[in-house]
């Protein structure tokens, strides 16, 4: 009997250890940093749109202005916008984490100083966010990103 229950304990172990994951789970702060992340990509400092790529699943689309974008679509509509200066201030994150995934909800208030034909405008704009990330290849990244504006104005800039 003894044996026998040596046998099951051991077996218990194995199971358990094979079921469990490696892996930590993913962390408030991880999240947080990949939305900072993703918008430091976006700023007018960076040239590089392309990065963006870095930072998404392949199958990766984006809900914005009542429209669904792939990832080039979404790049090639932010550079229509001849933008001089931008800044976005995230707030009011609330974020639920497992093993391998994120999602995420957020406010997002930014302000941009845009160059138009007519002279430079200001827009400002007031956004209620989610997202769901994936841990893909040991990194996370955007599956999903959802934007939708519940404020927005345009003023010409002086």
């Amino acid at each position: 009997m003894y044996r026998i229950m040596r046998y099951f304990v051991v077996l218990i172990f194995i199971l358990f250890s094979c079921v469990s994951s490696s892996q930590n789970p993913i962390t408030e702060e991880e999240v947080k940093n990949k939305f900072y992340e993703f918008f430091d990509v976006l700023s007018v400092e960076n040239p590089d749109k392309d990065k963006l790529y870095d930072l998404v699943t392949d199958d990766y689309f984006i809900f914005e202005n009542q429209k669904k974008y792939t990832m080039k679509e979404f790049i090639d509509f932010v550079n229509t916008f001849q933008i001089v200066e931008n800044n976005w201030e995230l707030s009011n994150f609330k974020i639920d984490t497992d093993q391998n995934s994120a999602h995420a909800s957020l406010r997002n208030v930014g302000k941009f100083l845009v160059e138009t034909d007519s002279g430079n405008v200001i827009m400002d704009f007031d956004w209620l966010e989610s997202a769901y990330l994936v841990r893909e290849d040991g990194k996370l990244k955007f599956a999903f990103y959802f934007s939708d504006a519940v404020k927005e104005s345009v003023t010409k800039a002086e």
